[in-house]
């Protein structure tokens, strides 16, 4: 039996408008970040008396630095979504990680080019595909990874829910 695929986008009505949520996306990078980071954590307290003399505060620094990242990265991949919520007035992104996150909000009237991204280039330096429009002297960048045929399918619903204009 073949498989289709399914879109990452969940989109519904709500009482606010429509509501667009995207998981965040898995990558089997992040099993080796999880060796990463058992093995650094492990290195550090096993030798800790010995690197206090072969490390300075900053090197402390660094490493708490890459810790932290690697945890957020990893709960982001377990329990993240970008929510989207858009009606006649407003546009709302939410980023968060198991429902703690950061809100933003931008006026329906002031969005200008609403289109989709694609990813650019390859490995570490590529850049990934996202919806974007501008506002104000900005351009702002939602929908991380999407894949093409979706936001084609996401781009006109968005259009209808709220007249954005291609440019001023």
């Amino acid at each position: 039996m073949i498989e289709r695929f399914k879109a990452r986008a969940i989109v519904s009505e709500v009482p606010e408008g429509m509501r667009i949520c995207i998981p965040a996306r898995w990558e089997w990078a992040f099993l080796f970040l999880v060796l990463w980071l058992c093995f650094w954590t492990v290195l550090a307290f096993e030798s800790k008396h010995d690197a206090r003399r072969h490390f300075t505060s900053g090197m402390w620094l660094f490493w708490a630095f890459g810790e932290l990242w690697a945890i957020f990265a990893l709960l982001r991949a377990m329990g993240g979504r970008e929510i989207i919520t858009i009606n006649t007035e407003r546009l709302t992104r939410r980023l968060e990680v198991f429902r703690f996150g950061v809100t933003k909000t931008y006026l329906v009237s002031e969005i200008r080019n609403l289109r989709f991204q694609p990813g650019t280039g390859g490995g570490r330096s590529r850049l990934r595909s996202r919806i974007a429009f501008d506002y104000g002297a900005k351009t702002v960048r939602f929908a991380w990874d999407i894949d093409g045929l979706e936001a084609a399918e996401l781009l006109p619903r968005m259009r209808q829910r709220c007249a954005i204009p291609d440019s001023l």
